[in-house]
């Protein structure tokens, strides 16, 4: 055997054996990855060609949120006293509302939705009625979290928000942020997931 042919069939034995990177069940399979891809929605503005926001963002429902508990479960190996506690800690946070989005800005100081002087107004609006986040923080994101959530960017700032529910309003929202950039709205409703795709700079 040649030296050529001894470390082609290494480099193959080496190809053979890596190691599936790949989540099992992976990220896109099963109830949480259709719960996400329903839930989620992704909006962009522009200023002619130019970008100057974009946003993907999922709405956390009571359901959804079972869901990513039992999907990162099974991630986990959690026994399955620990997978109905984190059920239940889920169905009990129902106070609010909750988004996770992931916002990109060209610059970069204009990613500032946590800060008490944001550029942005941030609300839900049910039915005709907009309601303003309640709180809005940066969201710490791991492995876990890119891997629940793919849309991810490495230059996205991703936040966690919470508006309160209005009292007797039903149905689907529309996660609305404005500023003087313009304006990113992102409808959940039925047929909302291109629903104003491109926004333009006013």
């Amino acid at each position: 055997m040649t030296r050529h042919a001894a470390l082609a069939l290494l480099l193959l034995a080496a190809c053979v054996h890596l190691p599936n990177r790949q989540p099992d069940p992976t990220t896109d399979e099963g109830e949480w990855g259709e719960a996400r891809a329903a839930a989620t929605r992704r909006a962009t503005l522009f200023d002619g060609l130019d970008q100057k926001a974009s946003a993907s963002a999922t709405w956390l429902s009571p359901e959804v949120r079972e869901a990513r508990a039992r999907r990162q479960g099974a991630w986990q190996a959690w026994t399955p006293a620990e997978v109905e506690a984190a059920v239940a800690r889920e169905k009990a946070d129902a106070d609010a509302d909750q988004f996770l989005l992931a916002l990109y800005t060209n610059d970069r100081k204009a990613s500032d939705l946590e800060a008490k002087g944001s550029i942005w107004r941030v609300e839900a609006v049910w039915d005709g009625q907009p309601v303003r986040a309640a709180k809005v923080e940066v969201a710490e994101v791991d492995a876990t979290q890119r891997q629940l959530f793919p849309y991810i960017g490495v230059f996205d700032v991703v936040y966690l928000i919470r508006v309160p529910h209005p009292a007797g309003v039903a149905g689907q929202p529309v996660l609305r942020l404005s500023s003087a950039l313009g304006r990113l709205e992102l409808d959940f409703g039925p047929g909302g997931r291109d629903s104003g795709w491109p926004h333009q700079f006013p």
